[in-house]
């Protein structure tokens, strides 16, 4: 193609000012852009003595043009920019704020080359039909990946907001930002190929549908996943900062991460286990979060009383016991009813401790009862009793149940082990003992005592030396 036929609707007194390059022509309201262009090729040729030639010629114009609406795109971003830059210095709205931060507006802006690009290539490429082609579809997948990049960070921008001011129930809504950002992402994938191959995106969607079912197969982990994080943030059943434990896994501790595809749990011992949110929806798993916001924990454990230290009440033992603090009133109380026949009757007008005035078990459940209810660490409008278990070879299980007026791990810890040292203080005073398996140097001094081993002999087999000094010594040992 001749030039001339550009030339012809340019008056004569430039006409002869253009170059004579046979590769483009144009249509009126474009002569000003495409004669710049190609002087610029022409001055090109000439200055490195090329000959002309119309494909090489075209491939540089293509390259002239790209550079041009660079430049001119980029200069309208850094524009931009510093519009957006001093707005930010006079408004400080916190979407613009974390917009700013997470580059949106550098990101949005990079669509202007391309747009200059686009009308550059559409008005100066008329009569090449299939490079402008070619050249507008790649611009248009650009064009689509910038857009689909600007509407996932703004995704997370928004997801950031919420999470960080409005979200005071820590709802896992990183899964549901993960599955709107999946959803841009794969929108972009079919509009890009639909741009390729030309073809209309339901079109292209039909087209694939057998291939989807496929995938489906292939992807049938990834897909539950997803699923089973959608139903995670929609039942509210998992939150970042819970303390769950799932079972079957060694997951037990603080949640630190809800995504589609994993939930991250910080173990006790600072390790991080990582659970897939189907295992979740499938099994079972314990969650602490009522706990937690009630800010009571329960205590419920047992102490083992030797069977053998029970003995009836007898009066010395109760005068004894009338010693210990508020054991008096409550002996007293408890023989009126006793003497009224009233001490085993369901209904207890005077609000006494549960309790039997017949054992000094029984005395001794009465007397942590009233304990635990002058104790300020437990919580006294919470399930508070003390009882005894079924009777094991191993003694009387002695239960203690109750709730501590926090639910913070190390200050629970230290009320649970206040208690059961309180238990173990009392006991003797009350003449209980706790059931222990006998140990060898027990069994040692038993024997000693039934042979009557003398005194001043050394005695071997232990793990520390014992001579028998007299058997009054061994029994008292």
């Amino acid at each position: 193609m001749n030039i001339q036929s550009f030339l012809s609707a340019i008056p004569a007194e430039v006409a002869h000012e253009l170059p004579k390059v046979s590769m483009l022509g144009t249509e009126n309201g474009t002569y000003a852009v495409a004669r710049i262009i190609l002087s610029i090729v022409d001055w090109i040729f000439k200055f490195f003595g090329i000959t002309h030639h119309p494909t090489l010629e075209l491939w540089i114009y293509s390259i002239l043009v790209f550079a041009i609406s660079w430049g001119i795109g980029y200069i309208t971003q850094l524009v931009i920019i510093f519009i957006v830059q001093q707005v930010s210095k006079r408004w400080k709205n916190p979407i613009y704020i974390d917009l700013m931060n997470a580059n949106f507006f550098n990101k949005i802006s990079r669509i202007i080359p391309a747009l200059f690009f686009l009308v550059f290539i559409q008005f100066t490429m008329q009569q090449h039909s299939y490079l402008s082609s070619w050249l507008s579809r790649i611009t248009w997948i650009y064009l689509s990946f910038i857009v689909a990049r600007c509407l996932t960070t703004l995704s997370y921008v928004i997801w950031h907001h919420v999470d960080q001011r409005e979200n005071k129930k820590h709802l896992p809504l990183n899964g549901l930002v993960q599955l709107i950002c999946g959803v841009i992402w794969i929108l972009f994938v079919i509009i890009a190929v639909s741009i390729l191959v030309d073809k209309s995106p339901g079109t292209l969607l039909a087209g694939i549908g057998v291939f989807a079912s496929v995938l489906m197969l292939v992807f049938k982990d990834s897909i539950l996943g997803v699923v089973a994080g959608v139903q995670l943030s929609e039942n509210d059943s998992v939150h970042v900062g819970d303390w769950i434990a799932v079972d079957g896994t060694n997951a037990n501790g603080t949640v630190i991460g809800v995504s589609l595809t994993e939930v991250k749990v910080q173990n006790w011992d600072k390790t991080v286990t990582s659970v897939p949110p189907y295992n979740l929806i499938t099994g079972s798993f314990t969650t602490y979060l009522p706990m937690q916001e009630s800010n009571t924990r329960r205590i419920a454990r047992t102490y083992l009383i030797d069977s053998e230290s029970v003995v009836e009440a007898s009066p010395e033992l109760i005068a004894r016991i009338s010693e210990i603090p508020l054991m008096k009133d409550w002996i007293a109380k408890k023989q009126a009813q006793k003497a009224a026949g009233k001490e085993y009757c369901v209904k207890n007008p005077e609000g006494l401790a549960d309790g039997t005035i017949d054992t000094n078990l029984g005395m001794f459940r009465a007397y942590m009862k009233m304990w635990l209810q002058n104790n300020p660490d437990i919580s006294q409008v919470d399930d508070l009793f003390v009882n005894t278990l079924q009777q094991t070879a191993h003694g009387i299980p002695f239960q203690v149940y109750c709730f501590t007026n926090t639910s913070q791990w190390i200050p629970y810890e230290g009320i649970q082990s206040a208690v059961f040292e309180h238990v173990a203080m009392m006991l003797t005073k009350f003449g209980l003992f706790v059931f222990e398996y006998e140990s060898s140097r027990a069994t040692v001094l038993e024997g000693v005592m039934s042979r009557q081993i003398p005194a001043g002999d050394s005695v071997f087999g232990l793990p520390t030396p014992m001579i028998i000094k007299d058997s009054q010594t061994a029994s008292q040992s």
